[in-house]
């Protein structure tokens, strides 16, 4: 960790469906820092974010809360450009949306999206993500579409969502009032963190500088193709009948 003055809390929520590995019991033991190993039911994404983040007590006493699926890895200056943009964020940002760089697909990750959504819009993806030929062809596109926005946001720009892989909320998030107990398996937290924002009346501010290695759908990518359809599904109707009836 090269960073001086930073205080981490790691918090491991185990979803496997095996009992808990005694190397990883070991590895988190021999950490330099605070630790919590959880052994979970396989509740879900958001879910298990939410049993390992009540570990940690009163959330408004962190200057940030990072979830992180399993896939990811930080680049060695993370803590650091992380320290200083927490030290300058505006209360009114409630969560950061840091590169997050995908080898395989060419580009940031982030943003997951621009704009919110309309209805009609998310109802479309409804319909496309229930036909799988359709899902199939969407999923090429959205890669394309990582390719072809490389470099083309600035720092500091403000966006709807932040990509679901990795999630800094600040203090003000939860000052604010905002919440992470999204009830989903899987899918959808970046409509749910960007709707609790907007509720609050925060923002979503992307900083390139701290930095994320995606090897990409480490957790999701095992799962069938008709499965993870079915989950999206899920999600987005939970999303449209939540904030957009």
């Amino acid at each position: 960790m090269q960073s001086t003055g930073v205080q981490l809390t790691l918090v491991v929520v185990d979803n496997s469906t095996r009992s808990a590995d005694q190397q990883v019991l070991d590895d988190i033991a021999q950490l330099e820092l605070s630790s919590v190993y959880v052994k979970s039911e396989n509740v879900g994404y958001f879910p298990g974010f939410k049993i390992g983040a009540e570990k940690l007590g009163d959330l408004q006493g962190y200057d940030c809360v990072a979830i992180s699926n399993v896939d990811l890895s930080v680049r060695l200056d993370f803590f650091e450009m992380l320290k200083f943009q927490i030290e300058v964020v505006h209360e009114k940002v409630g969560i950061i949306a840091p590169a997050i760089i995908s080898a395989s697909r060419g580009g940031d990750l982030n943003p997951k999206t621009l704009f919110r959504p309309t209805r009609y819009s998310l109802l479309k993806n409804i319909f496309i993500f229930k036909r799988l030929w359709l899902f199939k062809i969407y999923r090429k596109f959205s890669d394309l579409k990582v390719k072809s926005a490389v470099g083309s946001r600035l720092p500091g720009e403000f966006f709807y969502s932040p990509h679901g892989s990795f999630i800094l909320f600040t203090k003000s998030y939860f000052f604010a009032g905002g919440s992470i107990d999204y009830p989903q398996f899987l899918f959808g937290e970046e409509d749910f963190v960007a709707e609790q924002c907007r509720i609050a009346g925060l923002k979503v501010q992307y900083q390139p500088s701290v930095v994320i290695i995606d090897s990409d759908h480490g957790s999701t990518s095992r799962e069938k193709l008709d499965f993870i359809a079915r989950e999206h599904v899920k999600s987005l109707r939970y999303i449209v009948d939540t904030y957009h009836s």
